[in-house]
């Protein structure tokens, strides 16, 4: 049986301006940032010390240059998909409207 999340009594917010773009590059961020966070912690450990500061630094740049690319490589695309609806609710997270809510 399939379930759905869509919201009926509402349209979802189609409008890909530049408020959008930082929710969706936000987002980026903090997705790409929590995998370059688990890389590290695994490999923290295997680097010598002179070389930790660089992959550190690696670590931290790397994450916001992809969150860069991939919002603007979404943004050109103009088509609204689910990591637009997770980005608006990833910076308004009380903002659900579910059917049936007063």
């Amino acid at each position: 049986m399939s379930h759905s999340h869509q919201r009926h009594d509402r349209p979802a917010p189609r409008k890909m301006g530049f408020k959008h773009a930082i929710k969706l590059f936000l987002l980026n961020a903090v997705l790409f940032g929590a995998c370059a966070a688990f890389a590290g912690v695994i490999i923290g450990d295997y680097l010598p010390t002179e070389a930790q500061g660089k992959v550190i630094l690696g670590f931290l740049v790397g994450p916001l240059v992809l969150a860069v690319i991939s919002t603007i490589a979404h943004m050109k695309a103009h088509q609204w998909t689910s990591a637009d609806d997770m980005a608006e609710r990833f910076v308004h997270p009380h903002q659900t409207h579910m059917k049936g809510d007063a």
